[in-house]
């Protein structure tokens, strides 16, 4: 096991906080209900702006989040994010989809090591698709030193670890910025896509399940995954083990349309199984001493 915690269950964190509502001191009280009762704006306020609305400090905030087993901001609110997906049923559901920058603040260490065992599928290709997710925008920095490539990609984040990278050619496509993902989406982005081709498109996922496949919070970024796929020859996702088993969320992709998963050694034997038994080529990154 490595010095990367799993984070602790969330299919129960918004019974667990609205049920132990009661009980909560005055402070927690006060943030949960800003949870509650604005979950959307929870998801994107700053500590500063949350410990404002809530009337509390910003090391109360913190403190909230450890008191259900998190570190910190980024990894409860990915959790919430979840918890809320999941719900009670099906039909009511609540999508809210984490910023980037709270993404790429959990399992950084996990990712890295993914994103630099990735470079091993690289060289079959000329021409490839990134996602704008946290574990792809590591994998991007890894291709500041290869030699030249052409790069399409929907997300900011990319563009900005390329930047100066004069070896390559970098496409951005048209489209609706979404903020919160700083990416590109939309019917744009998605009719360019349609007369293109590439040799591999790289995939990050918030969710993916041995059996349902790929899953994203948003909506509108699936159906443009989907537009992705279609313009490629071979189909690579980067995963960190941490999302295996979460809810499944705006399915996009399933597990036979994918050539080549790279994850983590925290992968569950039985999930890894299920997954070779489909003939995905399966790669594990480790995590060298100094991450450990």
């Amino acid at each position: 096991m490595n010095s990367i915690d799993q984070l602790p269950p969330v299919r129960s964190l918004v019974q667990m906080i609205q049920g132990g509502l009661p009980t909560l001191s005055k402070a927690f009280g006060r943030i949960a209900t800003v949870l509650i009762e604005v979950p959307g704006k929870f998801m994107t306020w700053s500590v500063q702006d949350i410990a404002a609305a809530a009337g509390v400090s910003e090391p109360s905030v913190i403190r909230f989040c450890r008191h259900y087993g998190y570190k910190g901001m980024p990894d409860f609110r990915i959790a919430l994010a979840i918890s809320l997906a999941e719900g009670n049923t099906s039909s009511n559901r609540l999508f809210l989809e984490p910023t980037i920058d709270d993404k790429a603040f959990v399992n950084r260490d996990l990712k890295l090591a993914i994103a630099k065992k990735a470079l091993e599928l690289v060289e079959a290709d000329r021409s490839l698709i990134l996602d704008s997710g946290s574990t792809t925008q590591l994998f991007a920095q890894q291709l500041r030193t290869h030699s030249g490539r052409t790069i399409l990609t929907t997300g900011l984040n990319i563009v900005e670890a390329l930047w100066g990278c004069i070896q390559h050619t970098i496409i951005l496509p048209g489209g609706t910025l979404r903020f919160e993902a700083k990416a590109l989406t939309g019917r744009l982005l998605e009719s360019s896509l349609q007369t293109m081709r590439f040799d591999t498109v790289y995939f990050g996922a918030d969710s993916i399940d041995p059996v349902l496949g790929l899953s994203t919070f948003n909506e509108a970024e699936a159906h443009q995954c989907v537009t992705m796929m279609a313009t490629c020859q071979r189909v690579v996702v980067l995963v960190d083990s941490t999302k295996f088993g979460a809810p499944s969320l705006h399915r996009f992709c399933n597990i036979d349309q994918i050539d080549a998963i790279v994850t983590d050694s925290n992968i569950p034997d039985a999930v890894a199984k299920k997954l070779l038994d489909q003939g995905v080529n399966l790669l594990i990154a480790n995590l060298s001493p100094s991450e450990m």
